[in-house]
């Protein structure tokens, strides 16, 4: 064409067309750094708010060690309490690991930057690494794990049939499984939970989420002929006790109970009255929001319940709890703990 510049190489790029198609600028598809210890990195993320759940949770924060990609998760109800529960990590890990956190790496959440959050961070030594504004891939071990419990959830969710009101089992059971599964980023046949626990991982007491079960009443004013047993759903792994948790549906007030139990046969079949467990008509209160006093004698057959003395400006009524559950803190988490059963 005539007239038309051959080579323009020599010309810079236009800044009216900079400003007008400018776009991100491509990530690597891999991390150039890997820590070489276990603590040497936590990425650490927040999700939320999520529906109204059992024990009124709406957040959960996410703290994954670089090294083995062991992930601890801590319920929250506020974003305000991700301060508290790093400083609760930080002391279980370190004391578990025997190293030190160097590295903070988190994106701009200000509950994680300012505050509380920066003055714990600064007095212990540790470095943040930030995330660019608009730009999250940076915190992408992070994001990733967070989208796969998510996606594991919502999965478990759906096929037990369960409400989103029970979303916080299934995330805390995705994480369970997340841990002792191969990662992608370790070497080959190599889980975060060997990588941990320096030990291989026991799948023998895995079982699918949301399954039926029939548990053994524990009474002792049963007949010989009246029923040792009854039908619950299995929602998880008890936190501090060797046992399963199970929700055992209440249909006189549209309710239930969740507690530990360890003597309890999972069902391949379950029954009509048992397809989907419902939401209780008020949310049961948190164990630290309840005072347990001594025990109280029993008035009716439900001898496995304690009953606890609720007080409100209100009125005063007596509220069922479970007798092993009778932590005072008001989150579930998964600490990493010296005995590794599981």
């Amino acid at each position: 064409m005539d007239g038309a510049i051959d080579n323009d190489s020599s010309y810079t790029t236009c800044e009216v067309c900079a400003q007008a198609n400018i776009h991100h600028s491509p990530f690597p598809q891999h991390s150039t750094n890997h820590a070489t210890q276990l603590l040497q990195c936590i990425h650490c993320n927040i999700c939320g708010p999520l529906p109204t759940s059992y024990g009124n949770f709406t957040y959960f924060i996410l703290f994954i060690d670089c090294h083995s990609r062991f992930i601890s998760l801590f319920l929250m109800k506020s974003r305000s309490k991700a301060p508290q529960l790093f400083s609760q990590f930080q002391t279980a890990a370190e004391a578990f690991c025997k190293e030190r956190i160097t590295t903070l790496h988190v994106d701009n959440t200000l509950e994680l930057v300012q505050g509380q959050m920066e003055a714990h961070c600064t007095t212990h030594g540790i470095t943040y690494e930030k995330t660019v504004p608009d730009s999250p891939q940076q915190n992408g071990v992070a994001k990733w794990a967070n989208c796969t419990i998510c996606s594991m959830a919502c999965t478990m969710l759906i096929d037990t049939d369960l409400r989103d009101f029970f979303w916080l089992f299934a995330v805390l059971i995705a994480t369970h499984i997340k841990q002792r599964v191969p990662h992608v980023s370790l070497l080959p046949h190599t889980t975060p939970f060997e990588l941990w626990y320096k030990c291989w991982p026991n799948l023998s007491h895995l079982h699918p989420f949301g399954t039926h079960c029939t548990v053994r009443i524990i009474s002792n004013c049963l007949s010989k002929f009246d029923a040792q047993g009854k039908s619950g759903r299995f929602l998880g792994y008890a936190r501090d006790a060797k046992g399963y948790l199970i929700w055992v549906p209440n249909r006189a007030n549209n309710g239930g109970t969740l507690k530990v139990w360890r003597n309890m046969v999972f069902n391949d079949t379950c029954s009509p009255d048992t397809m989907s467990a419902p939401i209780p008509m008020h949310y049961m209160p948190l164990w630290d929001a309840i005072n347990f006093p001594d025990r109280i004698p029993i008035r009716n057959d439900d001898d496995e319940y304690v009953h606890a003395w609720q007080k409100s400006q209100a009125c005063h009524s007596f509220v069922n709890c479970p007798t092993v559950m009778t932590a005072t803190v008001d989150h579930l988490g998964t600490l990493p703990v010296r005995r590794a059963t599981q």
